[in-house]
């Protein structure tokens, strides 16, 4: 059929028949619904969930990157590549993916990641080295989370392709959540079954996502995957290369890499940071719950500014927090007392969860709902990137010199470029759009 045969109520399915185009046959297949809001809420909690437990589980590694090197007496470098690889995969993994949740749905791909995932933790509990763990809990199962990960992201998009911009900052929420839950929950298994018992555990926690995913799955047949397109435009982009040529997107994409490449080294060594000046483990994993605290009410702020800010392109708050988040990493190294460090952290996650919950609604603004899946299956790559080379770095830092000082400067630097590039990003887009 000629794309001009097509009805005019295609694009946005706002009424209660509308077409949707097969992404493999391009031909019209059946008639669909808007879903109902009851649903569409539905839909938002169980991706909001896929985040909680992926990021629950990365950010509290740090908890037992702290108890691994003890048990293991192996160096901080070392022990560093569990969280590293774990939270680098999650993010990066997605886009090996992407032809499988577009070809069985995202809900089938949760369902087969949460339970690679569970399999991961459970044969890190009968470990007895090192380089298996970091195998299983790292590898494997920061692969597996990264399918889950990145449905979320997909998920949201599809179902509230509208306007997804505010539904993408709630989404989130599951990562803050996931801050403020995963080294509580880490520190409460390490103390009652020991570390290989709560390798165990959290895999039972990880297959908690399965029924969440079947949520997603019966809700496939309401999702909008393009805009309204030509048949030839459909085509092209299959194969579309206009990401990797322009110049705000790589500004964009190099901003990610460097937000998580150092934007986490609190969350990922205050466990430890604290332990070296004299403080418990369980005082280390209250003070990293108090950035996810403020990472949530962070992301609250967001939340509002989107709101609030709609006809303003999201990059441009992140030409000042930038900078706030510069002046951030340098005052940490100053700090000595308990109630300081956890002031800080809450302020920290603050800021933090503000300019993360801001990434994907840059992305989407900057490319588009048709180049959405692979622009943001990049943006995880080049997170994912950042996650695996920020906590090695930090770990070997922290082994030459004693102390995290270098990696806290380092953060600082490459919070002032974010901001500094962010404004060149403006600037070429407007350039772009004269």
């Amino acid at each position: 059929m000629d794309s001009k045969q097509l009805p005019q109520n295609f694009q946005g399915f706002s009424s209660e028949s509308a077409y949707l185009l097969n992404d493999n046959e391009l031909t019209l297949k059946r008639s669909r619904k808007e879903a109902s809001k009851k649903r569409k809420f539905c839909v938002l909690v169980a991706c909001v969930i896929q985040l909680v437990v992926c990021g629950g589980t990365g950010y509290g590694l740090s908890v037992m990157y702290a108890e691994i090197i003890i048990v293991f007496n192996t160096e901080r470098a070392d022990a560093a590549l569990i969280q590293s690889f774990n939270m680098g995969m999650a993010a990066a993994s997605g886009i090996m993916f992407t032809w499988m949740i577009k070809k069985f749905g995202p809900g089938v791909c949760i369902t087969i990641g949460a339970s690679v995932s569970a399999i991961g933790l459970f044969a890190s509990a009968f470990a007895d080295n090192l380089v298996t763990i970091t195998v299983c809990t790292g590898v494997i199962t920061g692969t597996a989370m990264g399918i889950c990960q990145l449905c979320a992201y997909l998920t949201v998009t599809w179902t509230f392709h509208h306007n997804p911009g505010l539904f993408l900052v709630i989404l989130t929420f599951g990562m803050s959540f996931g801050q403020l839950i995963g080294p509580n929950m880490y520190e409460l298994f390490i103390s009652n079954y020991a570390w290989s018992g709560a390798f165990i555990l959290l895999a039972a926690v990880s297959l908690q996502l399965i029924p969440f995913g079947l949520v997603i799955h019966l809700s496939r047949y309401y999702f909008v995957r393009t805009s309204d397109m030509s048949i030839q435009e459909k085509q092209r982009s299959c194969c579309d290369i206009s990401l990797f040529i322009d110049v705000v997107i790589w500004v964009l994409w190099i901003n990610f890499l460097l937000l998580a490449l150092t934007g986490n080294v609190e969350p990922w060594f205050i466990v430890d940071h604290m332990i070296s000046l004299g403080f418990s483990r369980k005082d280390g994993a209250f003070t990293s719950s108090a950035i996810g605290i403020g990472n949530f009410i962070g992301k609250l702020i967001g939340a509002f500014i989107k709101f609030r800010c709609r006809q303003v392109a999201t990059v441009y708050h992140w030409i000042y927090l930038g900078v706030l988040m510069a002046g951030l990493h340098m005052i940490i190294i100053s700090l000595d007392q308990l109630i300081a460090l956890f002031l800080f952290c809450l302020l920290f996650g603050c800021i933090f969860g503000l300019i993360f919950s801001q990434a994907p609604v840059v992305m989407f603004e900057a490319s588009g709902l048709d180049r959405y899946p692979q622009a943001c299956a990049m943006m995880n790559v080049m997170f994912g990137i950042g996650d695996v080379f920020g906590p090695l770095l930090g770990g070997y830092i922290k082994d030459i010199t004693g102390v995290y000082n270098i990696a806290f400067f380092i953060a600082s630097g490459a919070s002032v470029y974010i901001s500094v590039s962010s404004v060149c990003g403006v600037y070429y887009s407007r350039k772009r759009h004269m």
